[in-house]
């Protein structure tokens, strides 16, 4: 199993990325078949594929793919970063407007304080936040952008009220603004009252 492993992290996509059908060389495929037949876990997509393998029916370039990218999730799990190279950046929930490169940015933190997702910070960049209709927003998946933006928007003491004085919507809680003087601060007076501004 060792060795399979190893010939997929060798293999590994650049960036990140999954793998895709022309990743899939005559030895990855191997090495996705014996993985598979050796299999032990409850992932009810590989334990079909087992079964199907079982049964001995061929497995389509596109299934071994997907193997593959469970592999490569497997290996992610497997590597372990050291504590002293964790960097953990502290936002609060909220959104946020910040220059990145010379250009201004919009992004909503969520850090949720209970159930499964307790812990995790989770961070989107908004699109068309100022018109009509609901923006759209892109979650940043990558570990080291969504670390790197997060230090920016924690050294940006201006970054939330930004967001509502750019977007005329509340950097705390996203809600319209409608007064000048909300507007003018980027927060609306419930938020700065739950805020201690």
């Amino acid at each position: 199993m060792t060795n399979v492993l190893d010939l997929v992290a060798n293999a590994l996509p650049l960036d990140g990325a999954k793998f895709t059908d022309d990743d899939v060389t005559t030895n990855l495929h191997q090495a996705g078949l014996s993985y598979l037949k050796n299999y032990d876990g409850n992932f009810a997509f590989l334990l079909d594929l087992r079964m199907r393998l079982t049964a001995r029916q061929e497995l389509s370039v596109g299934q071994v793919r997907g193997v593959l990218n469970c592999i490569k999730a497997e290996i992610a799990r497997q590597v372990s970063v050291p504590a002293e190279d964790v960097i953990r950046v502290e936002v609060a929930n909220g959104r946020y407007a910040t220059s990145i490169d010379g250009k201004l940015r919009f992004f909503r933190v969520n850090t949720p304080t209970d159930g499964k997702w307790e812990g995790f910070t989770f961070l989107k960049e908004v699109f068309g936040g100022g018109g009509i209709g609901k923006p759209r927003e892109d979650a940043i998946r990558n570990r080291d952008i969504r670390n790197s933006v997060l230090k920016v928007i924690s050294e940006d003491s201006e970054a939330l009220a930004r967001y509502g004085q750019e977007l005329g919507i509340c950097g705390n809680c996203g809600l319209p603004l409608t007064d000048e003087e909300s507007r003018a601060i980027g927060i609306g007076p419930i938020c700065r009252k739950n805020l201690g501004m």
